[in-house]
């Protein structure tokens, strides 16, 4: 008889131990990155008070791309990677698929490597001897570790660090109430309705968390019925909790002491809480950005695996270990490629390859809801998308309308991480006719 851990084709199977509480802190840990804390001087800077608006429209958008993550990951809850699981049970082992995978693995390393970026100078604020660069590297390489003990592991730690920041924003929230004044929002439109707008895209990523509840699907309990919860869970606090930091911030400080810096949270809290608000929001955002680096290194390591499971990636990056049972080849090729981000140095550069990829990536996910509510009508969904197609359509044009408002040199970088995701399609099925 087999043994019950592995399954009959040999492999591994991943281990189901993420609760909703877990899952759902997975996302919004995800979400509430690093960037948060460094976002809001700029966001203010081009479009005023009206970013309180920007970010539920972002809200809006997110909701739209989360229908079809929330009918897929139920319908599909056996597809560790999310997004390549969704896209493949619908289009096959093709390019549509390997894209799909390709752009969202993509998004999550360069999540992970500006998250430990973007702590590792934290850090340096208060220590300065300390190489930031070189912290970053060490970061993830810890992180790596964390992930290796499973996803029990990686969820309490989650579960954990997102408690912690989810009061430290709180605590900016009531803490701004000491020198609010609703002034500070007239006029809403400064510089028009335009920057309104075009800002959704530069604060969107900050809602892709709920992207990661559907890449651990896999070792999700009672997939079917939590992942939908847990999705709209964790958008549903996050909203609050983006809007309630933009109006704190805007509402409690005037802008000139936060705009143009590169920790607006931490100039706001000074100014309506002195040193102490400070030392707490600092400690937020090193919260906020290891809450990343864990939930996006645990994300793009079940996309590299769902990809090799696949043959859209060498066989190798699908070996599970036999005790931790977490896919530790594809975590290593993970952790080294976001090493490699970091080395470039350039947080423009990673900023823009996770908004584009995210997008192009919410574009392929609803492109197979579509697909399999005509090729499989019967499939079991536990949650279903609400006025479809609609709504379903409605998310794809929201998706490009937010590629086409990134600036032209993310368009290029999109292009080149396409031709090269075809190049290493192309080598990895020479490595399997040459095997078979």
């Amino acid at each position: 008889m087999a043994d019950r851990s592995t399954r009959s084709n040999g492999e591994i199977p991943l281990k189901r131990a993420l609760n909703l509480f877990q899952i759902t802190f997975l996302g919004v840990g995800t979400s509430i990155c690093g960037t948060m804390f460094a976002i809001m001087g700029r966001a203010v800077e081009a479009a005023g008070p009206s970013i309180v608006i920007t970010f539920l429209i972002g809200a809006f958008f997110a909701l739209l791309d989360g229908f079809s993550y929330a009918e897929l990951g139920a319908a599909v809850p056996s597809g560790a990677g999310g997004a390549v699981s969704f896209v493949r049970r619908a289009f096959g082992e093709s390019i549509p698929t390997f894209l799909a995978g390709w752009f969202d693995w993509v998004g999550s390393i360069t999540d992970c490597s500006l998250g430990a970026i973007v702590f590792a100078f934290s850090i340096h604020f208060f220590v300065r001897w300390v190489e930031p660069f070189t912290l970053a590297v060490a970061t993830l390489l810890l992180f790596s570790l964390i992930n290796f003990r499973g996803a029990g592991t990686t969820g309490m730690v989650q579960f954990i660090l997102t408690a912690i920041l989810v009061f430290v924003l709180c605590f900016l929230m009531f803490g701004s109430s000491l020198t609010f004044e609703a002034g500070s929002f007239e006029p809403l439109f400064p510089k028009g309705f335009l920057p309104m707008l075009l800002m959704v895209s530069y604060i969107f990523p900050t809602y892709a968390g709920y992207e990661t509840i559907t890449q651990l699907s896999e070792e999700v309990k009672t997939a079917g019925k939590t992942i939908p919860r847990a999705l709209f869970l964790s958008l549903v606090i996050i909203t609050i909790l983006f809007t309630g930091t933009a109006i704190a911030t805007i509402g409690g400080a005037p802008p000139e002491v936060y705009v143009g810096s590169d920790t607006p949270l931490q100039d706001a809290a000074n100014y309506f809480l002195g040193q102490i608000g400070v030392i707490i929001i600092s400690v937020g955002s090193i919260i906020a950005t290891l809450s990343t680096i864990n939930g996006s290194m645990a994300g793009g390591t079940r996309i590299a695996y769902a990809l090799s499971r696949s043959s859209l990636l060498p066989p190798f990056f699908k070996r599970v270990h036999p005790k931790y049972r977490s896919p530790y080849t594809s975590l290593i090729l993970t952790t080294l490629l976001a090493i490699i981000f970091v080395m470039t140095k350039s947080v423009d550069f990673i900023v823009y390859v996770i908004a584009l990829g995210y997008n192009v990536t919410a574009i392929t996910v609803a492109l197979a809801l579509i697909r399999l509510r005509k090729t499989e009508p019967h499939l079991y969904r536990p949650f279903k998308v609400p006025l479809y197609p609609s709504l379903t359509f409605l998310a794809i044009l929201t998706s490009a309308f937010m590629i086409l408002t990134l600036s032209m040199e993310s368009l290029i970088l999109g292009l080149v991480f396409g031709l090269v995701g075809i190049g290493s399609l192309t080598f990895t099925k020479r490595i399997s006719k040459g095997q078979a």
